[in-house]
């Protein structure tokens, strides 16, 4: 025997009304969450003095937590010979509805990577969202992190790291 304590009568039309609402609600909020969004970043200090065959200043997003500076949400390249005037400008699509951090570098030499020296520094230029500078290692997230939404980015390479 099964005893039911808060049992509550319900009109039979509103189920199917409750239903529609939440499958509503759901979509809505699922949509909201997959919405991607673009960035056109400017990238200024860019020099094509000592650049290889192939050489290209790359960008990458991240997300915050374990993603930072792990695993990009989305990346871009420009080669060098399309810079003007030492400024280049590198478009993100897909990007996703939360705070970016991003990650530039001038891939002097067209490897895909930035080298590096033989204590770990960086040898070619760098630079974070923000102007963002750590001490000792990279910045943290919450120092380079862009809002939610942000369509145009400037971001200057130094001229020597």
């Amino acid at each position: 025997m099964t005893i039911r304590l808060f049992r509550a009568a319900r009109p039979f039309f509103l189920a199917p009304l409750a239903t529609a609402a939440m499958a509503g609600l759901i979509l809505m909020v699922g949509a909201s969450a997959a919405r991607a969004a673009d960035m056109e970043v400017e990238i200024s200090g860019v020099t094509t003095s000592g650049a290889g065959t192939g050489a290209q200043v790359l960008v990458a997003a991240f997300t915050g937590g374990e993603g930072w500076l792990r695993q990009p949400v989305a990346v871009g390249r420009a080669a060098l010979s399309s810079a003007k005037a030492g400024v280049v400008t590198v478009r993100l699509t897909g990007l996703p509805d939360a705070p970016v951090g991003l990650s530039v570098f001038q891939d002097q030499n067209g490897n895909g990577k930035l080298d590096r020296n033989a204590m770990g520094m960086p040898i070619e230029p760098y630079a974070f969202s923000r102007q963002a500078q750590g001490n000792f290692g990279p910045p943290s997230f919450e120092q380079a992190a862009l809002p939610a939404g942000t369509a145009r980015h400037a971001i200057q390479l130094p001229a020597q790291n």
